[in-house]
């Protein structure tokens, strides 16, 4: 095994439309089984119309049995007009490579500045490559509209390659712009792959109006045999308490689930605004009825007026005191969505509201105009179960 040398550069862009590109383990080996360094890059733009690429090791690909180092990579956006593009380790990882343990920092407030950071590959990992396990930090801007951030990969996922455990700390403090966050990959996860088992925090500005955030515990895409991660995924809410345009869209694995994948574990969280919370997906293909499966899951939407779907199998809808008029779009309906004939119990966790027993909780439910059965949780608190109606619910379908 070859080990590089643990580097430490810093370089200042102080000049009107610089690019730079650097790297922490330049002219990477050839060999199989090379090991980077565990090196710190520092970029600091005080310039418009700069730009800045950082690779961990080398714009190459990791094969053999080579090892990326744990990096520390920084990029510090002190003006605006600026794009970059963090790289935990390299271009892309094939065969049995692994990915360091990298840190990526790539804080910025600045006005129409653009970031892509990606903890081990800016395209694809395939064969048996496993990501690191790495930290990423990100605040998006104003008007910063292509912000991308995912755990491992920039690209796809195949192979029987496996997502690293990560965590993502993501701010999007702006009223005008967007971001996307994956836990794995921005692409595709298919072949027999794996996600990592990711954490995630999501801040939004409730004063945002033309802003949105989406945020995937596993990537774009989960199909063929491929198996989420067990992710958590937390949506936090900076400014006013106003709920009028912050709406973020959080999937527990991906949008789209095809062919016989399978759904991870996932605990979604949401935040004191209008969120979309999936527990598996949106858009289900599955190879033959039934051939998808979804994870238990616990969705928990917070304040505000929140749409949930748990999707397949058993999941878990909790509600706190405050939690709003919410919608429950599959109440024990989700397996239906993937062409699965097998029973789903999902629940829904009312604890916090102190009911005395099951009596008490029934004689607030009743059905709506449309036939759909109401909770009435409170004066300002409403659980609805599109499809579902009250004579149909019972005590076993509640944790009180």
């Amino acid at each position: 095994m070859r080990y590089l040398p643990n580097d430490t550069i810093d370089v200042l862009l102080d000049q009107f439309g610089q690019i730079e590109t650097l790297y922490g383990d330049p002219n990477f080996p050839t060999t199989t089984d090379a090991w980077g360094g565990n090196d710190t890059v520092t970029a600091t733009i005080s310039q418009p119309e700069a730009e800045v690429t950082i690779f961990g090791e080398d714009n190459t690909t990791l094969h053999g049995q080579s090892h990326g180092g744990n990096d520390t990579l920084t990029v510090n956006f002190n003006y605006g007009w600026n794009d970059g593009l963090v790289v935990g380790d390299a271009q892309a990882m094939t065969d049995d490579a692994r990915g360091g343990n990298d840190t990526i920092s790539v804080e910025s407030d600045s006005l129409y500045t653009n970031v892509q950071a990606f903890g081990d590959v800016a395209g694809d990992m395939s064969g048996n490559s496993h990501g690191g396990s790495d930290v990423i930090i990100g605040t998006v801007g104003w008007r910063g509209y292509t912000n991308l951030y995912a755990g491992d990969a920039g690209g796809s996922i195949s192979g029987t390659a496996h997502g690293g455990n990560d965590t993502l700390d993501i701010t999007l403090d702006t009223r005008e712009g967007s971001a996307k966050a994956s836990g794995d990959a921005i692409g595709s996860i298919g072949g027999d792959a794996h996600g990592g088992n990711d954490n995630i925090t999501f801040t939004i500005s409730t004063e945002n109006v033309w802003a949105g955030g989406a945020v995937y515990g596993d990537s774009t895409s989960l199909t063929d045999n491929a198996q989420g991660g067990d992710d958590i995924i937390t949506l936090m809410a900076k400014g006013p308490a106003t709920t009028e345009y912050a709406r973020t869209v959080l999937f527990g694995d991906a949008p789209t689930m095809s062919g016989n994948a399978k759904g991870g574990n996932d605990i979604l969280n949401g935040a004191a605004t209008n969120d979309f919370l999936y527990g598996d997906g949106r858009i289900y293909a599955p190879a033959t009825p039934g051939s998808i499966t979804g994870g238990r899951d616990i969705l928990n939407g917070g304040a505000g007026d929140d749409q949930l779907s748990g999707g397949g199998n058993s999941d878990t809808f909790v509600f706190n005191t405050g939690s709003g008029n919410d919608l429950i779009t599959d109440f024990d309906q989700g397996n239906q969505a993937v062409g699965s004939t097998a029973t789903e119990h999902d629940l829904i966790n009312v604890q916090d509201y102190g009911f005395a027993d099951w009596a008490a909780l029934s004689s607030l439910i009743s059905d709506n105009a449309a036939g759909d059965a109401v909770i009435h949780l409170s004066a300002n608190d409403t659980i609805t179960l599109d499809g579902v109606q009250a004579a149909n619910l019972h005590a076993t379908d509640f944790i009180i």
